[in-house]
């Protein structure tokens, strides 16, 4: 997901419900929601020939290389270097803090850097930070804009990275400040290593996080699209010196409390399997992870949330939570993610849930044949669970089971957490979170929508301070939320045309100048994507012919009967999730009864960072 959101308290919830469904949805189109043309890309074809070069280093040579660096290197040695390169570019802040009038940051930087360049050992340390001495992070580029220049174009650089008109001036200007730009100017002609100081410290920051980026880059169906739009709207805070206000009127949906759930296990990822099986129905192979316990344990299998890469932080967040409670565990990305997209789907396009049952049964069936060879000993049992859209698969395949449908795949136990009942009221719920922005008068739509944009992004830098209400209202944390549900959306639309062209779309979105396309794609819906692409696809392959029909199949009521009351399913769900109707909780409550797990507040997903409620999840597995 390309945006981190702000979260919100456990008990910040209200009793407000979601965006109702008043507005026309469908109207909504890139003029009214202009973040999405962050920037503008005239030379597209050129930047995009820089980021392939720029990936390729990226992949063959810095990511190997930051493998084998992180292991001679420890994160305090790495650290250290960090530190002594930031402290070199003192100059560039403070006399770009001049430059705009913010004295007391130039002072704040002149402080830090008479500290740490002394007590912390010529920059080594950093006890500035410690003693709380300000920063001022500023460059020529932010100058120029705080003057009131624009950004200009789009510019990606070859060996730098994003930039743009105004950015890459600044970026000249701000070299001679640097202070290593005089170590290669004082060292004798000729020679190599002085001119290699301040790449050498940007390898060195850059290895810190490389895993982290190849994760997201193997997840993004087009990182160049996410990284431009990205760079651009946090350029633009930071030109502003954005600080998200209180207004009075903080009221976040309690949703927004996902982005708490994070694993807690130090280098959870590192500890890994990754493993790759053969799927005859596509010709390609499956990957999935699996963390295992030293001794023999039960076998947790865990299906994520809507458009949810197998290592993201939520996922990486249940597998821990799992893991530290004594299971082994397994993770797969989920249908609407491009890796099971491309490698373990049947569809063209995904999002009609019986046949995306059926391509995760069947990955499940591999998985289970896979580790029965591999580890078959160091299994005592089979769990099946999911979050959201993975929660709605888990009863779906649970139904499966007490239907005789399965084929012999059997689980022990089935634990679906906050499953939507109804697939296609789920996504329209998500279409009328996006349409918050129309909520709000046309002449402020588009400061309000840039400011809870801006808001997340303080947030994603600066972390959260969960001590008091969060400065969001209800339409900014609505519309976040939303926010980040269309861009998965527009993601899986990109990637399934792009390999399986339906002729829906005026342009092809396989091209390799994309930004048209994705005009295209910006003003389609979730109630879109379903009318025009799965629903007509269902027809011409013969999965059915009426609309109706095939659309009531999605929803889990009709497997009452195999779910009342089973004793191998647990549901757990939250009052105030704007994904489930007041029908769809009484459904709940009637079906499984005393199974059933419920709180009064914590949105969707909003509550999984509660150390009681993951106690609570934890035993359902046992109980």
């Amino acid at each position: 997901m390309p945006f981190a959101g702000a979260a919100g308290l456990l008990a910040a919830g209200s009793s407000a419900g979601p965006v109702t469904a008043t507005n026309a949805v469908a109207k909504v189109v890139p003029g009214q929601m202009p973040y999405l043309d962050a920037i503008n890309d005239p030379i597209e074809g050129i930047n995009r020939c820089s980021w392939a070069v720029n990936e390729w280093l990226f992949r063959g040579v810095i990511y190997p290389f930051s493998v084998v660096y992180t292991l001679v290197a420890p994160k305090p040695v790495r650290t250290s270097i960090s530190n002594a390169g930031h402290n070199l570019t003192f100059p560039v802040r403070a006399v770009n803090s001049c430059l705009q009038g913010k004295w007391q940051g130039a002072w704040a930087e002149t402080e830090r850097f008479g500290v740490n360049s002394t007590i912390g050992l010529g920059g080594l340390f950093d006890p500035a930070t410690h003693w709380k001495i300000g920063r001022s992070d500023e460059d020529f580029g932010l100058t120029l804009g705080h003057w009131g220049s624009g950004p200009g174009f789009y510019l990606m650089l070859p060996l730098i990275g994003p930039s743009d008109g105004r950015d890459a001036i600044g970026k000249l200007a701000d070299w001679p400040l640097d202070i290593t730009f005089w170590f290669s100017r004082a060292a004798e002609a000729g020679q190599f290593w002085p001119q290699m100081v301040r790449p050498g410290f940007e390898v060195n920051d850059l290895s810190g996080q490389a895993a982290m980026l190849k994760r997201e880059m193997d997840s993004l169906v087009d990182p160049y699209q996410a990284l431009r739009t990205l760079y651009a709207l946090n350029r633009q805070r930071l030109v502003i010196d954005y600080l998200p206000g209180a207004d009075g009127h903080s009221n976040p949906d309690p949703t927004v409390g996902a982005i708490l759930f994070k694993p807690l296990t130090p280098d959870f990822v590192d500890r890994a399997r990754t493993r790759k099986v053969f799927d005859p129905a596509t010709g390609k192979k499956v990957t999935y992870n699996c963390w295992l316990q030293k001794k023999p344990a039960p076998m947790v299998y865990y299906i994520p949330g809507l458009g949810s890469y197998r290592l993201d932080q939520s996922t990486l967040a249940y597998a821990d939570l799992m893991y530290r409670h004594g299971f082994s565990v397994v993770v797969f990305s989920n249908p609407f993610q491009k890796d099971f997209m491309e490698h373990a789907s049947t569809l063209a396009v995904p999002g009609y849930g019986p046949a995306d049952c059926d391509d995760v049964v069947n990955v499940l069936k591999l998985i289970r044949a896979d580790l029965k060879k591999w580890q078959g000993d160091k299994i005592t049992g089979h769990f099946l669970t999911g979050v959201s859209h993975g929660g709605y698969f888990t009863l779906m395949i649970a139904e499966r089971e007490a239907a005789g449908k399965l084929g012999g795949l059997t689980f022990d136990r089935y634990v679906a957490v906050e499953p939507p009942v109804q697939l296609t009221s789920a996504l329209d719920a998500l279409d009328e979170m996006f349409a918050a922005p129309l909520q709000w008068p046309a002449d402020q739509r588009q400061k309000r929508t840039f400011d809870a944009i801006y808001k997340a992004l303080y947030f994603a830098e600066n972390g959260l301070d969960v001590s008091g209400n969060l400065p969001l209202t209800r339409r900014e944390s609505q519309f976040l939320i939303g926010l980040v549900f269309r861009y998965t959306l527009m993601s899986v639309i990109v990637d399934s045309q792009r390999r399986h062209n339906l002729g829906v779309l005026k342009r092809n979105p396989g091209t390799f100048i994309r930004q048209k396309s994705y005009d295209e794609i910006q003003g389609i819906t979730y109630a879109d994507y379903m009318d025009r692409f799965v629903v007509p696809y269902l027809i011409q392959t013969g999965r059915g012919t009426d609309r109706a029909a095939l659309l009531a199949a999605t929803d889990l009521e009709r497997g009452t009967p195999f779910l009342r009351d089973n004793p191998k399913v647990r549901v757990q769900i939250c009052a105030d999730d704007f994904l489930l109707s007041h029908q769809d909780i009484t459904w709940y409550r009637s079906t499984f009864g005393t199974n059933l797990t419920e709180y009064p507040v914590g949105g969707h997903l909003g509550n999984l960072y509660v150390p009681a409620v993951q106690e609570k999840l934890a035993r359902l597995f046992a109980n």
